[in-house]
């Protein structure tokens, strides 16, 4: 490991090299997503739980916000100097195909779509998503927006969130606002979730339960 020391008294070329290696090891650990407090009580999380040191990559968070809504909240860890994107995607069947997508951009345009197979196709307009906001700051790219629990309209780029839906999560790198492949940065939630009928402000999230076969086709159905 290179000192203090050396990196003021040696050659240029070793003062150089430091700068670098300090810049690298500020981009690795100045992008830390910490533990949501309200995971398990206030908020239904994934994942449900995080180190103590802080969550690994990413984080989604969902609450109630009125009878009609669920706000989500997608924190990412993404440390990137140009044009990049977040997106959270419903699945009924936690499969990519046939899913309703809301698509972030680090220019803080954020897209309400749909995927034709794997493809994805933006959507007309905003119905079902409101309050949205894109925040970039410590290397984590943060992504809010109210969602629509049961549409009347938009079938196409909308699911009733109160029939069971999986999560799927995705980022990567954007060009000219068109999202580029997610490779290996894409998942699928473990559990189905779903919002019952609301009848009273009081209501919870609460994961709707999944069995054991369910759970373990997860991830290989959506790589299918």
């Amino acid at each position: 490991m290179y000192s203090m020391y050396a990196c003021s008294s040696q050659m240029s070329w070793t003062k150089l090299v430091c700068i670098l290696i300090a810049g690298v090891y500020i981009q690795l650990t100045d992008g830390v997503i910490p533990p949501d407090p309200g995971c398990g009580s206030t908020k239904v999380c994934w994942p449900s739980e995080c180190p103590v040191g802080g969550c690994v990559g990413f984080l989604v968070s969902w609450w109630n916000t009125d009878l009609d809504y669920l706000r989500f909240q997608m924190k990412v860890e993404f440390v990137t100097q140009g044009d990049h994107y977040i997106a959270l995607g419903f699945s009924g069947n936690n499969r990519m195909p046939d899913s309703s997508i809301v698509m972030c951009l680090s220019d803080a345009n954020v897209q309400l779509g749909y995927t034709s197979g794997r493809t994805y196709v933006p959507g007309t307009d905003l119905y079902g998503i409101r309050n949205t906001s894109v925040v970039i700051e410590n290397n984590i790219t943060t992504c809010t927006f109210d969602r629509i629990k049961n549409p009347v309209r938009n079938a196409a780029q909308l699911r009733y969130l109160s029939n069971p839906f999986f999560l799927l999560r995705a980022w990567g790198l954007a060009t000219n606002g068109v999202p580029s492949y997610h490779g290996t940065t894409r998942g699928v939630s473990p559990n189905e979730y779903s919002y019952p009928t609301p009848t009273a402000a009081g209501h919870t999230v609460l994961p709707f339960t999944t069995t054991l076969g369910a759970s373990l086709m997860v991830v290989s159905l959506f790589y299918i």
